[in-house]
């Protein structure tokens, strides 16, 4: 291997070794009596809260969020909590020539969140995320009003996605430079 070679493999090396970026339920730890392997989003299952939802469409991000934070455990002794506001609109975006009848529409989610520290109320971090997903209208009432619930569903899922993928790391972060709040809960 010539030598400009060299240092470019090098320099590549380098480069990739101060790459922190990771699967979000990655391997970060293993257990050495078990050999079992963990991440700090695994071990946090239950202890991250959500605040109650006030509309329907907040409850379907607020359900899509709970499940992509604690899975199927219930939430005890929360070490983090997620505060909410969900808005919704619902754009027209194509009608149908000579008729007017509308024939598309886009579903916006709007999600503004903030991730509280529980032990301090300390902000850890906030920000929006949105979706926008389109659909088709109809003049059929159970074919329109089902595609509004689907676009909204679906919505809710990719909000919530683009949440956890804002949040996940700061709480990861948090784990890493305070594991005292990575407890057990037996």
């Amino acid at each position: 291997m010539s030598s400009p070679n060299r240092l470019l493999v090098l320099a590549a090396a380098l480069a990739l070794a101060g790459c922190t970026a990771g699967p979000l339920y990655g391997t970060t730890s293993v257990d050495p009596a078990t050999g079992a392997r963990s991440s700090v989003l695994t071990e946090l299952r239950g202890r991250i809260a959500l605040t109650p939802a006030q509309t329907r469409t907040a409850q379907v991000f607020r359900n899509a969020m709970l499940y992509k934070l604690n899975g199927a455990t219930p939430v005890s002794a929360p070490l983090y909590e997620l505060r909410y506001t969900v808005s919704a609109t619902d754009q027209i975006a194509a009608v149908e020539a000579g008729t007017g009848t509308p024939s598309a529409a886009l579903y916006r989610m709007t999600v503004d969140y903030e991730l509280i520290r529980t032990a301090d109320l300390k902000s850890l971090a906030r920000g929006q995320r949105f979706a926008t997903v389109p659909y088709d209208r109809t003049s059929q009432l159970f074919a329109a009003s089902r595609a509004v619930v689907d676009a909204r569903d679906q919505a809710g899922e990719t909000v919530a996605e683009r949440v956890l993928g804002a949040v996940a790391p700061v709480i990861q972060r948090e784990a890493f430079t305070d594991p005292a709040p990575v407890v057990s809960k037996n």
